[in-house]
This record gives structure tokens, sequence and C-alpha cells, in this order.
């Protein structure tokens, strides 16, 4: 618990330095003070900043995607390099039956994210995916065909649950690109508990 109180205000203050850029001092304690109760980096946390930020404030909404990519970098980075030394040093799961669970649940959720776009859609998200995970240092994950998804295969994968988080929250990025934040929100909650119906939901709440 406290490594993760910690990732959440490294995170809330490389936001408040994002912000610094179109808010005053006083403007951005205000809207950042609610954000500091989350007591983890999660998917959820930062979709409610970015919502509190451009509801709170219209005058950003025309700096949206802008504004948007910085705040996911932001956490995903943060997160990374606190869990850096961590990662490197856990050992391997004890069971077998673990990690599949973990696995199996990011399938589920490539998968039906997929099944939930036209063609052309599914296609550019997951080419997308492909060329930024490859491209991100920080997701320690370069090898990880995303395009495989396009065939409906499930390619190899780490397994690990903070790496895995990351690219979920990379894939909601790239969604919010091409269908739009709200739409985007909607086939997220939708992949979310239609997973969670088939999958364990604590495995499944690791991963958003």
């Amino acid at each position: 618990m406290k490594s993760g109180l910690q990732s959440v205000a490294q995170v809330i203050s490389e936001m408040e330095t994002i912000l610094s850029n179109y808010l005053t001092a006083q403007e951005i304690e205000q809207l950042t003070t609610p954000w500091r109760q989350h007591n983890q980096v999660s998917l959820q946390m930062v979709q409610q900043c970015l919502l509190d930020t451009f509801t709170q404030y219209p005058k950003l909404r025309v700096h949206k995607a802008v504004i948007r990519k910085q705040f996911w970098a932001a956490s995903m980075e943060t997160d990374v390099l606190l869990n850096q030394k961590k990662d490197d040093a856990s050992p391997e799961r004890d069971t077998d039956t673990a990690v599949s669970a973990l696995v199996k649940a990011f399938h589920a959720v490539m998968l039906s994210l997929g099944n939930k776009l036209k063609a052309h859609d599914r296609q550019q998200l997951f080419t997308s995916m492909h060329q930024m995970v490859a491209e991100e240092r920080t997701l320690k994950a370069h090898y990880v065909n995303m395009e495989a998804y396009l065939q409906d295969d499930c390619p190899a994968v780490p397994d690990n649950a903070h790496v895995l988080n990351n690219i979920v929250q990379l894939a909601y990025v790239c969604l919010c690109d091409i269908e739009g934040p709200v739409e985007a929100d909607n086939i997220f909650y939708n992949v979310q508990e239609s997973t969670k119906a088939q999958h364990d939901n604590d495995v499944v709440a690791q991963l958003f």
C-alpha cells in the first residue's frame, strides 16, 4: 500500500506539471486535491482525472488530445519506475494456474475489445497498439505481437500483471483516438463486465 500511495502522489505531481501549462497554481491545487484519495494508479483513476479536468475547465477541451496522452504517459512511466526493481527481482509465480488465469483474462479482454469494433477500426486499433507496444520501452514487452489478435490468435505475453495492465491502458488511449473518449468508455465498460462474467473478478481487476 505504501508504494501504491507513493505512486499516486508521483503521478499526480506529473499531471500537475502538465496542467501548469494551462492553469494557475490555485486552479491546479483545487482540481488535483480530490485525486489524492486514490490508493493506487489505475485505469479508473486516470479516467476520473481526465473527466474532472475537462468538466471543471472546459477551456482545456481544445487541448484534450495532448493532455490525455500526456496523462497516460505519466501514469505508465511513473508506475513502471516504482515497480521496475520489484518486477525484475520477483520470482516466477508459484503456480501455473495463477499465471494462466491472468494471461487468459488478458487475452479475453483483447479479443472482446476487437469483437466490439468494426473491421476497419479493429485493424487500426491492433496495428496502432502493435507499433506503440514495440516502441514503449517502459512496458518491457517489445516481443508482444498485438497484430495476432486480428486473426483471433493469442500471442505470447508476459505473465506480469503490471505490464499487462499498462498494455490495457495503452489500448484505451488508442481506442480514444479511434472512437472518441465517450464511446471508448462505453466499450471498455462492456469489455470489463463481459470479462468478469467469465473470469475471476480479482484477476480481471489487476488488468484495469
